[in-house]
């Protein structure tokens, strides 16, 4: 009998047994979808993780940290401050004339100033970190249990190799992009991001949705599903059971899908795996895929994410 770890419903569960196609192993493990809160999660822990994350695996490998000019850095600290709020005649005209990251509008709203303590959990060798930095936030912070040993990078970002609880600090903001549904247990894990946020602080949880259309059409193809890695694949409903149980609240949703979720799946239905030469994320040549077919998925997204029926999305939570 299979207990969802979420609700613990026992009921109606259904099984399915999935391929690990991102490397293209194809070893096969056994998950369950819940009947209460729909979250599709492994039925079993491989004992031999270590497997499926090889130093390879792209969250581990660092990137080369480039020296910024103290022009560019003026710049760059300036669009910064316009996307952040503190708007003046100087930053706005930059900002209109070079295009901030895409990754600052998650930071709409959450009232952050670029000296903001600011934490990412399951960070692997932080580059994200590290091109915030760049963009001139300056009190970064990351935690990872799975990277080999600490990283001091030489802009004072460092990561942790630890568990979130041994960093005993107060965070104004708790980032999880694409982690959380790594997570062996997500409500010890959530409960441990809410003691390290401060009171006004706010957690923002980038994950993959399995009440999705993505998952609906493509089932043990979808690529998101990423057998073994991920432990749990979550609903709204699920999220908001776990959000409830750790004494958080969600304050936001946004849908935030792109065309890899067709791309991969796609992939998947012809048996090729991820990584493989010929894979779109190898090779722009002998991919599977003509242009047109990559716009159309694109816009594909963008309706989705539109009509909430997109297969990843970001919470925003507070206490």
């Amino acid at each position: 009998m299979n207990i969802c770890g979420i609700c613990q419903n026992t009921s109606g569960n259904k099984n399915y047994v999935f391929r690990e196609m991102m490397l293209g192993t194809r070893d096969e493990f056994d998950y369950f979808a819940c009947a209460n809160c729909g979250c599709l999660q492994i039925t079993n822990i491989p004992e031999n993780m270590a497997r499926y994350y090889p130093d390879t695996y792209y969250s581990l490998q660092s990137q080369k940290n480039k020296k910024t000019s103290p022009l560019k850095k003026f710049l760059k600290k300036q669009r910064l401050q316009y996307c952040l709020g503190e708007s003046n005649f100087i930053n706005k005209i930059l900002t209109k004339i070079y295009k901030p990251p895409q990754y600052f509008e998650w930071f709409k709203g959450l009232n952050l100033t670029t000296t903001s303590k600011i934490l990412d959990v399951g960070c692997g060798s932080g580059d994200l970190l590290l091109s915030m930095h760049k963009e001139g936030f300056t009190n970064l912070t990351g935690v990872d249990p799975f990277i080999a040993q600490d990283i001091h990078h030489e802009n004072n970002v460092t990561i942790h190799k630890c568990d979130v609880a041994e960093l005993q600090s107060q965070f104004d903001c708790i980032m999880m992009h694409h982690s959380f549904e790594h997570a062996a247990n997500p409500l010890v894990l959530l409960t441990k991001i809410k003691e390290a946020l401060a009171d006004n602080g706010r957690i923002l949880l980038r994950i993959p949705l399995c009440d999705s259309y993505a998952w609906r059409t493509y089932g043990e193809h979808w690529v998101q599903l990423d057998a073994p890695r991920h432990f749990f694949l979550h609903t709204q409903k699920s999220m908001s059971l776990l959000a409830d149980k750790a004494g958080l609240r969600i304050t936001k949703i946004v849908y935030d899908s792109n065309e890899f979720q067709f791309l991969g799946s796609e992939q998947y239905k012809q048996d090729i795996p991820l990584n493989a030469s010929r894979s779109f994320t190898n090779s722009p040549e002998k991919n599977i895929f003509i242009k047109e077919k990559i716009i159309e998925y694109r816009e594909l997204a963008k309706k989705l994410n539109d009509e909430h029926n997109g297969d990843q999305a970001c919470f925003y939570l507070s206490k």
